[in-house]
């Protein structure tokens, strides 16, 4: 895993998390996708790997430990809080926004269109590393 751009993207439909890494790919081939399926398998993930992810994306609803308590896990420990988190759900209150943003998080919507996951997901990325994407 060392010197490779690892990312983790953490959602409860396997579905979302294959159509996710499937639109990384295009973004970069070069990306590590790993997964997992709520916030308890996410936070023992990340415990247990030789390297830290550089962003995770976190879905909000979720069993187990949904993305808005896993938030609070990762910006609470010592060496997860500065990767970048980025909460990717298909709903967001302004009053999720609002908390989201302020627990040190961005926020970005689901879509729906393979086409769109491939640009806002590339979007997203390049804002925290502009020489991932090619736009």
């Amino acid at each position: 895993m060392k010197n490779e751009f690892v990312l983790l993207v953490v959602d409860d439909d396997h579905e979302d998390l294959e159509i996710f890494c499937e639109a990384i790919k295009i973004i970069n081939p070069e990306i590590k996708c790993l997964m997992a399926h709520d916030g308890k398998e996410a936070l023992s993930l990340l415990r247990q790997l030789p390297e830290l992810p550089k962003i995770i994306f976190l879905d909000n609803n979720m069993p187990q430990m949904d993305g808005r308590k896993c938030l609070v896990h990762i910006k609470n420990d010592q060496h997860l809080k500065e990767i970048p988190v980025i909460m990717y759900s298909t709903f967001f209150s302004g009053q999720d926004v609002e908390d989201f943003k302020n627990s040190g998080a961005a926020v970005l919507k689901k879509q729906i269109d393979f086409s769109d996951i491939v640009k806002h997901l590339s979007a997203a990325l390049g804002n925290f590393y502009p020489t991932l994407v090619s736009r």
